[in-house]
Parts: C-alpha cells; sequence; structure tokens
C-alpha cells in the first residue's frame, strides 16, 4: 500500500511538471509570432474611382459602341471625370440617341457607318462629328454630344434632329461612292476635300465648280484669324445658308444638305438658295429627303415633333481638323 501511494505522488508530480512546461512552451511560441509588418508606401495611396478605368479619349470620348446595321454593341468606356460617370452610366440616353440617328439615316446608308460614339460638347462646343475609320471611306463613325443633346430636354427645339443630319450630310457627299481615296491633291483635277479627290459626277464636285471655284483661292489665303473668317462670309454672305457653311466647301454642303432636307425648296436667285436647289437635280436625294422628312414628321403638324427653326452652331465657325463636325 505504501509503495503503491508513493508511486501515484510520483505520477502526479511527474504530470504536473509535464504540464508547465508545456504551459511555457505555449507562451515562448505566442511570444515569438510577430504580428504581419506592412511597409509604408513612398507616397500616400490614392482613393481609386471608377473615373480611373478605361482608356482617355480625345474630343470628349465616354463610351464607344460598335455598329453592325442598327444594332449597337458597346465596346468602351473611356476614362472620363467623376461628373460625366451618370451620362457614362446612362444606358438608356446612348440608346435613345442612336435611335434618333437610326430615324435619319435608312438602310442603304446604314452601312456606311460602324462605330457610334457618345461625347461631351460643353467645353468644345461640339454637337457631333464624322470621322472615316477606314482609309478607302467606306466605314465612318458617328459622334454625338449627349450632355447637349439633352440640354433643355432630349432635342430641344429639334438641335440633335439638325445636328444629325448636318453629320450624315458629310459621310453622304465624302464617302467611297463620291471621294477616290487613292488619289492625291496633286493627281487631283477636281476638288480635294481632304479625304481624297472628289469623283467627276459627285455633288461636292459640283456644288464646288458651281458655286466656289472663283473664290477658293482667296479662300485659302484665309489663316486661322477670326476676324478674316468674318470678313470673307461677310463679303459672300448671300452665297451661304449659314456661317458655318462658309467654314469650307465641305462644311457649305453639309448645311445645303440639311436646309434641303428641312425646309421646303426655296425660289430665290442668290447662291444660298442655288446650293440647295441643286440637290433637286438629283432623283435620288429627293427620295432621301422624303425618308427623312417622313421619319421625322417634318412638314406635318404633329406636335411630338420639335419644329426646327434654327441652328445653334449656324453662326459659328467650324474648327480644322481631321474630325468633319
Amino acid at each position: 500500500m505504501l509503495l503503491q501511494k508513493r508511486l501515484r505522488i510520483l505520477i502526479i508530480i511527474l504530470l504536473s511538471l509535464l504540464v508547465i512546461n508545456t504551459f511555457n512552451s505555449c507562451s515562448k511560441d505566442d511570444d515569438a509570432i510577430e504580428p504581419d509588418k506592412k511597409e509604408a508606401p513612398d507616397k500616400p495611396i490614392e482613393d481609386k474611382d471608377e473615373s480611373t478605368d478605361g482608356p482617355t479619349s480625345e474630343e470628349g470620348g465616354i463610351t464607344l459602341y460598335s455598329v453592325n446595321g442598327y444594332d449597337i454593341t458597346k465596346k468602351t468606356d473611356y476614362k472620363v471625370a467623376d461628373n460625366l460617370l451618370e451620362l457614362q452610366k446612362d444606358n438608356q440616353k446612348h440608346t435613345e440617341i442612336w435611335g434618333l440617328i437610326s430615324k435619319v439615316i435608312p438602310n442603304n446608308y446604314i452601312t456606311f457607318f460602324n462605330e457610334y460614339i457618345v461625347i461631351t460638347g460643353e467645353e468644345s462646343g461640339i454637337a457631333g462629328y464624322v470621322v472615316q475609320t477606314t482609309n478607302d471611306l467606306t466605314k465612318w463613325q458617328i459622334g454625338i454630344a449627349i450632355d447637349l443633346a439633352y440640354y433643355g430636354g432630349f432635342n430641344r427645339d429639334g438641335e440633335l434632329s439638325y445636328t444629325i443630319i448636318h453629320e450624315f450630310g458629310h459621310v453622304l457627299t465624302l464617302n467611297d461612292t463620291q471621294v477616290n481615296s487613292n488619289k492625291t491633291e496633286n493627281d487631283c483635277q477636281n476638288y480635294f476635300p481632304g479625304e481624297g479627290c472628289a469623283k467627276e459626277g459627285s455633288y461636292i464636285n459640283a456644288l464646288f465648280q458651281n458655286f466656289w471655284k472663283d473664290i477658293h483661292d482667296e479662300f485659302q489665303n484665309i489663316g486661322d484669324d477670326e476676324s478674316e473668317k468674318q470678313a470673307f462670309y461677310e463679303k459672300y454672305e448671300t452665297r451661304f445658308v449659314t456661317q458655318y457653311a462658309s467654314t469650307n466647301p465641305a462644311e457649305d454642303i453639309a448645311e445645303s444638305f440639311t436646309h434641303f432636307v428641312i425646309f421646303d425648296k426655296p425660289t430665290g436667285d442668290t447662291y444660298a438658295n442655288k446650293k440647295v436647289q441643286l440637290f433637286y437635280n438629283y432623283p435620288e436625294l429627293i427620295e432621301l429627303r422624303n425618308h427623312i422628312r417622313k421619319s421625322l414628321n417634318i412638314g406635318t403638324k404633329t406636335k411630338s415633333t420639335p419644329v426646327i427653326k434654327v441652328w445653334k452652331r449656324g453662326s459659328t465657325f467650324g474648327k480644322k481638323g481631321q474630325k468633319r463636325s
């Protein structure tokens, strides 16, 4: 009995020593574990917001769409300032603008477009533009300023309708059926708008030969000075439907085409009126005019259709550059 009692005491002592040693070992392990160390950055980390995403676009690009017939598919959301994020995310407005474009451009011309870009025009003053996306002039991009399109309400006073017709006028008169992009200016016997050499029977060459040829040398001597542009316009004011039309022959034909579509056939004998009358020599353009007017209810007494009276940009001059605005 005495031996068994001593053995139990010895076992208890050994177990106690084992427990104490284990506790101390755990404590040392805990002490050995250091918290994660984070190196301080060289400079403060800036908060990243959505405006830092996506590539940067020129001309105030917000969102780019690919175009296939009348269908559009979003390709890119560009990097924009915080105050433009709401406009960028408003897909409904993007679609509404495209819907109006689709009304203006018939299916045999919509194939010229492969890109549609939503832009902002508040700073640049650009309400819209077109630019070729292929060197052969078979495909084009159309850009529309969403902030100006909804200024005071969607298509207020028909401003957006006017802009779309004007931009379509550029593609109508500068596409590959009208201009040869393979010819240089030195090889061109007709008018050279910049995209290439106007073909003999093209609309823009007809306008140039009849209404610009006698003043073109004088026009080319005009620099970028606004006063020189103003003086040229005032000297030949009766030749142009708007001041904007005096920017160059390409803007002139786009403006004259827009007036051809929107307004009744003029009866006066000024050069401005004769330019509009020129379009009536082409049956296909009369058919095009009828299509646009019917689609937009122009000439009807529909209350929902804006009455297009004046174009705010009409009293300005266009900007030089690759893009036609």
